[in-house]
């Protein structure tokens, strides 16, 4: 990785330090920490596919766990007093967390250490991996604008700058569907770097712009395509990629085909940290300790997103009833892993053993973890944002499945 400039400052800790994506502490120190990771899609059982989701952020996090752990305490709840009694007893280790429940068409909001009334609907989370879903959204509406199509290749978007290299026929379906054969990181953007990065806490995809992630991605060698393997490096190019062909970048296609159209005027993609805005708070690693926040440059489209509740709310009930600009994105399956997993464009469709599917995807940076889901069937939503990177998948998938009281 590259040098890692500064965290923004923080009256309560000074030094900075990463994190990211999938759940608590784990292995793989010499791997650069992930962003915003999902689960890693094999399925025995539910239990087996939420704790894979963790693989990401382990790396980094399990560095930070070295040092002495601060112990969690849930915030004040506030909004929907019954949703947020019902979910307390699931957020242990916990801070500051916002949750949408969506039923019939209507909206429940609680939170957790965010304060009432606006400063809950205001309260801002880096989102992690769910920026997955908006750059799904692009793809599809790129495609329902006929400008793209799911088989529209590298090359055909980046002419000659293509040229020669492995993965120029990759399609932008693969791409969406974690099936191109690209590593989860950039080669070249592994190393000590990234370790280093841990260490200080810091965001690990500072550094690297847009024409950076992909060059990198340009100079791989695809390995296994056309199987499941999450990638963050392919969706980062997919990304790229459509902002490439809608010439201009992606935080300002993002806002002018998705945020503006839903009114979600607190969501961003500030992509450096120079553009992140006062609302913008540091979370914490599942030691406790304080992370750099996550802003991923070039790396943005895979997980740099920032939002509110009132934001989430919106776009989660316009992606259940259908009216979200690219709300094809979850439902037309591109690729199908299994008669019970398949993908859309950046959406996971996956039946967890009630027999019905459940539409989502989750992430996870140094110091937030997300969660965002429905079931078609029933039309019942969720979605779970803390500032605490701990794994919220099996608290939100058991609320989808009714196994989860409310």
């Amino acid at each position: 990785m590259p040098d890692l400039p500064e965290t923004p400052p923080d009256n309560e800790s000074p030094d900075p330090r990463l994190g990211s994506s999938g759940t608590p502490p784990v292995d793989r120190p010499a791997q650069p920490a992930q962003a915003v990771p999902s689960p890693r899609r094999r399925r025995p059982s539910r239990r087996a596919v939420l704790t894979a989701a963790l693989p990401a952020a382990a790396a980094v996090v399990g560095l930070t766990a070295l040092t002495a752990p601060r112990p969690a305490s849930l915030g004040a709840p506030a909004g929907d007093a019954e949703l947020a009694t019902a979910l307390a007893p699931h957020l242990g280790g916990h801070r500051r967390v916002a949750a949408i429940l969506v039923e019939d068409g209507q909206a429940r909001v609680a939170g957790f250490g965010t304060g009432e009334g606006a400063e809950l609907e205001g309260s801002e989370f880096e989102i992690g991996s769910v920026s997955k879903t908006f750059t799904g959204a692009l793809l599809a509406v790129a495609v329902e604008r006929g400008e793209l199509a799911t088989e529209t290749t590298v090359a055909e978007v980046l002419g000659a700058e293509a040229e020669g290299s492995a993965i120029a026929d990759v399609i932008l379906a693969e791409l969406a569907t974690h099936s191109s054969g690209l590593p989860r990181l950039a080669s070249a953007a592994a190393g000590g770097g990234s370790i280093l990065a841990g260490l200080l806490r810091k965001d690990p995809y500072r550094g690297r712009d847009a024409q950076q992630v992909i060059a990198d991605a340009l100079d791989e060698t695809p390995s296994g395509r056309g199987e499941h393997a999450y990638s963050n490096l392919a969706v980062a190019l997919e990304g790229q990629l459509l902002a490439t062909a809608a010439s201009t970048d992606y935080a300002a296609l993002l806002t002018e085909r998705i945020l503006e159209p839903l009114g979600m005027t607190s969501t961003y993609a500030p992509v450096t940290v120079g553009n992140l805005r006062e609302t913008a708070r540091r979370g914490h690693g599942a030691s406790g300790l304080r992370q750099g926040m996550w802003t991923m440059d070039g790396s943005a489209p895979a997980g740099g997103i920032r939002s509110t509740p009132a934001d989430m709310t919106r776009y989660l009930t316009a992606m259940i009833d259908g009216s979200a600009p690219g709300a094809a994105a979850a439902t037309e399956v591109l690729f199908e892993e299994s008669g019970t997993s398949s993908t859309a464009m950046n959406w996971f469709l996956e039946d967890f053993g009630s027999g019905q599917p459940i539409t989502w995807h989750n992430g996870m940076t140094g110091g937030y973890a997300s969660f965002v889901g429905w079931d078609p069937s029933s039309g019942r939503g969720l979605a779970l944002f803390s500032d605490t990177a701990r794994s919220l998948d099996e608290l939100a998938v058991g609320v989808l499945a009714g196994e989860v009281a409310l």
